[in-house]
């Protein structure tokens, strides 16, 4: 993370999976490395299918929540619902488009005309 917030011309971008949920957050500090000038952006592109058994939140008792050694500004807090992510980069700006399907009650037809529920534009600094 150190790393990837100290590269002057780049936007510091983490996309992590296996998570079962869609999330977004600046990380401000992991531990003692301080990111407040140049926040990591960390987001979780949600799951398209999850069994429909439940939630890993049902199992764990607990919703997601980010751990203790980082200070993170939630910005979309982690949702558990199927869905996923289309970004876009062009040299300038990375495009983040979030979707969600319900595939409880939306027919899997639906996914082909879906409209995002939240777009983050990032810039380079």
């Amino acid at each position: 993370m150190q790393s990837l917030a100290a590269m002057p011309e780049r936007i510091p971008l983490v996309v992590s999976g296996d998570l079962h949920a869609i999330g977004e957050g600046h990380m401000r500090r992991s531990g003692q490395h301080d990111f407040s000038a140049k926040p990591v952006v960390a987001v979780l592109p949600g799951p398209l299918g999850t069994s429909t058994g439940g939630w890993p939140s049902e199992f764990r008792g607990v919703g997601a929540l980010p751990p203790n050694h980082l200070d993170m500004e939630e910005t979309l807090k982690p949702i558990e619902e199927n869905g996923f992510m289309i970004m876009d980069f062009t040299p300038e700006t990375v495009t983040l488009r979030y979707f969600k399907w319900n595939q409880k009650t939306d027919p899997v037809e639906a996914i082909d005309t879906l409209e995002p529920f939240r777009t983050t534009n990032l810039r380079r600094a």
